[in-house]
């Protein structure tokens, strides 16, 4: 995986979780795991979203940058706190599943997280 997907993937779960506990979400990781369990394509991904989906399922990438270059949407949130959020490599794994729950959602990361479990998905779970 190259480095700025996996940095990118790294900041916007750790800022998802970060959101969920300020919002007292008991087991964060384990809902946004069941959730993600449960995606499943409802209408056709566009070209970038399926070679996107591929690379993350296939673990399969045309490219491997040895820079971390955030989007723009991620790095205003981020601030100053990038050593603290990249340094959570245990997020990856789990934030690989969370981004093909949101892709096939057709939704960001933060959205989907954020939706998913605030929005219900939690209340179904019991």
């Amino acid at each position: 995986m190259p480095l700025d997907v996996a940095a990118t993937l790294l900041c916007e779960a750790g800022l998802l979780l970060d959101r969920l506990r300020r919002h007292r979400v008991a087991h964060a990781v384990e809902l946004l795991d069941r959730a993600a369990s449960s995606s499943r394509v409802t209408r056709a991904l566009t070209t970038a979203n399926a070679d996107y989906l591929r690379a993350l399922t296939c673990r399969s990438w045309r490219r491997d940058r040895g820079e971390i270059d955030l989007p723009a949407r991620v790095a205003a949130r981020v601030g100053d706190r990038l050593d603290e959020l990249l340094g959570r490599g245990e997020l990856l794994e789990p934030a690989i599943r969370w981004e093909i729950g949101a892709l096939l959602a057709e939704r960001s990361l933060a959205s989907w997280g954020t939706e998913v479990v605030l929005g219900g998905y939690q209340a179904r779970l019991r």
